[in-house]
């Protein structure tokens, strides 16, 4: 019986191994590649992998080229596909009207020798930076002596240029490149595609290696032609209206997730096969004894290690912990009572919300629920690793600041399966760190935001004024005769002055306002949401101004005295994302001095013609 069994098995195998030769032979076969008249041309980046690259075998893949060749289904035209380097693909579009640009971002300049298609998905831009060499950093602000890394010609170039261009760059032919040089310590941090960047590092390096700082941008990728081909933009268009929501989400968690499918070789098949052959009659001729003993070393072994680390994590400052597909505590280390007060066995099968504190729920459940969108859109394989603070509630409602480093499973659907974690305390650090940032965004004698505090917020004005249309308003305030306070009242009577007036100027702004001191005597006031309508808008940051000025008309109180003193405030009005801060800054500047030269203690608003006291 056992000789009958094991000819069976073994023709069946040789069978199987038949079928995978034929169906190679007729995978094989040779594709006729010959351009037809009604052929469309598209080209692409080679090295935009999910996107846009070349497969083992040397031919077009991605989500952009299966997007294509759905396109040309619904068009009934066959396409044709030239993968080059990316700044090759803008200018082979730009130079002919028979070749179409497969899917790129939209930028002002391109705009000016391109069309593009109505969007054929959403894509994000984003910052990675090395853990260990930018370890400190918080914000794009904090890279100003970095030498960050971008594809040449891509849209992050042209974006960091026109809204970062203090930053220092590098450029690389395509993002392969880019990321091989980042891996290989070239460079500590560079901008690419979010699915893109992720892509080449799951390759190159370990997960830890690197770190998302922020997301600079989320944009629609759209088609592309040469300026004036009306005809060819149409029927883009046309045929992307074909495709419904369910073809779009089917290819993007295709290639979201996916992994390049290696072809095993036929000499490699047959050898595994013997090797399954002789494994599989080894395993027939196992003893049950001879499994029995090894079980049972197995599980000594097992119990051993659990001995062990219930002993390391007994000792340790850090608190480890697992959670099932509930966010129920799976594992809790002997380490929590030190951490939280609590005894492993009071969480085991609890809510991990039980540890939350009140403050950080909203927080934390906001945060869960973008993860597992993002999951279910097939951003993560498998499982997210992650840095994140929680504050968390000790045993006796002592809150707890606590900085996890986690790692989130997920099904292959993208549900929630589990987690596991290590959570240490990092009160002290929080404290240092909210210390160096006051220190780096405020002002020392009045706590009002410094300089560079006040470019950000400027920046988020024009933003979202460019965003709502409605104007802003900037008002640059400079105290009259200042120096006669100094000189006749001492600089310690100057300095309690200026920390008086920030408070008036305080008192005096709306919350959604922003007060800063400039320098010296100046202060400045961003004002937002004003009125969409220039001459409205005008009055209103007038009103403002006046009741600036007003603030000043009673005295303050020195030390030893009494001071009156006025000011002069010029306005700058803007209401889009078109100028730098620091050419706002000036025209603000120039209205003030003429305000001085008004007769001072009065309003003036740049480019208009009469002045208010």
């Amino acid at each position: 019986m056992l000789k009958t069994f094991l000819l069976s098995l073994m023709i069946g195998w040789l069978g199987l191994c038949g079928a995978i030769a034929i169906a190679q032979t007729e995978s094989a076969a040779p594709i006729n590649l010959t351009p037809q008249a009604n052929s469309m041309y598209v080209v692409q980046d080679h090295r935009w992998a999910p996107l846009a690259f070349r497969n083992q075998q040397g031919n077009p893949d991605g989500l952009i080229i299966d997007i294509w060749r759905l396109l040309g289904k619904k068009m009934q035209r066959p396409v044709e596909f030239e993968l080059l380097d990316w700044q090759h693909t803008l200018q082979k579009v730009r130079d002919s009207r028979s070749h179409i640009h497969g899917g790129l971002l939209q930028s002002e300049e391109r705009a000016t020798y391109l069309d593009f298609s109505n969007p054929l998905f959403q894509l994000r831009g984003a910052i990675f930076i090395d853990n260990k060499k930018l370890a400190n950093a918080l914000d794009i602000t904090d890279l100003g002596t970095v030498q960050l890394g971008v594809t040449a010609g891509g849209y992050e170039e042209e974006f960091l240029t026109a809204h970062h261009p203090d930053l220092q760059l590098r450029l690389y032919n395509n993002n392969e490149q880019l990321v091989e040089a980042a891996t290989r310590g070239d460079i500590s941090a560079f901008i690419a595609d979010y699915p893109v960047g992720m892509y080449y590092l799951d390759r190159l390096t370990t997960p830890d290696k690197f770190r998302v700082l922020n997301v600079l941008y989320s944009r629609s990728v759209h088609a592309a032609v040469a300026r004036g081909n009306k005809a060819a933009l149409k029927n883009i268009n046309d045929a992307l209206a074909q495709i419904t929501p369910e073809e779009m989400t089917a290819l993007t968690q295709k290639w979201i997730n996916r992994e390049e499918v290696r072809i095993i070789p036929w000499g490699l098949i047959l050898l595994l096969g013997g090797g399954l052959c002789i494994t599989v009659i080894g395993a027939l001729l196992y003893h049950n004894k001879t499994l029995t003993r090894k079980i049972t070393a197995q599980h000594a072994a097992l119990k051993e290690r659990q001995q062990q680390v219930d002993l390391l994590t007994s000792n340790m400052t850090d608190w480890v912990w697992t959670v099932n597909e509930k966010n129920c505590f799976s594992y809790v280390s002997p380490s929590v009572t030190k951490l939280l007060g609590y005894a492993p066995e009071e969480l085991l099968n609890q809510n991990m919300s039980i540890v939350l504190h009140p403050n950080d729920h909203e927080r934390a459940h906001a945060q869960y629920a973008h993860v597992l969108a993002a999951a279910r859109r097939g951003e993560y394989s498998g499982y997210r690793d992650s840095i994140a603070r929680f504050d968390l509630q000790h045993k006796n409602g002592q809150m707890i600041c606590t900085e996890a480093a986690l790692r989130t499973f997920f099904t292959p659907v993208g549900e929630f399966s589990g987690a596991q974690g290590c959570s240490r305390d990092i009160g002290e650090r929080k404290q240092a760190e909210d210390v160096i940032r006051q220190m780096a965004f405020n002002d020392p004698l009045t706590q009002l935001p410094n300089r560079r505090l006040l470019t950000d917020r400027i920046q988020q004005a024009m933003a979202g004024c460019n965003r709502h249309h409605q104007y802003c308003a900037l008002l640059f305030i400079d105290l009259d005769n200042f120096k006669y306070v100094n000189d006749n009242y001492g600089h310690d009577n100057g300095d309690l002055l200026l920390q008086q007036i920030a408070q008036r100027l305080s008192s005096g702004i709306r919350d959604s306002d922003t007060l800063a001191r400039f320098g010296g005597d100046e202060f400045v006031v961003v004002s937002e949401q004003l009125s969409q309508e220039l001459e409205t808008a005008k009055h209103q940051a007038l009103l403002i101004g006046i009741k600036m000025l007003e603030l000043f008309d009673r005295d303050f109180l020195l030390r030893d005295a009494h001071c009156h003193v006025t000011s002069s405030v010029g306005i700058a009005l803007f209401n889009d994302d078109s100028r730098s801060v620091a050419s706002l800054l000036k025209q603000a500047d120039v209205a003030m001095y003429q305000a001085k030269a008004n007769g001072r203690n009065r309003c003036v608003v740049s480019d208009a013609p009469s002045s208010l006291k």
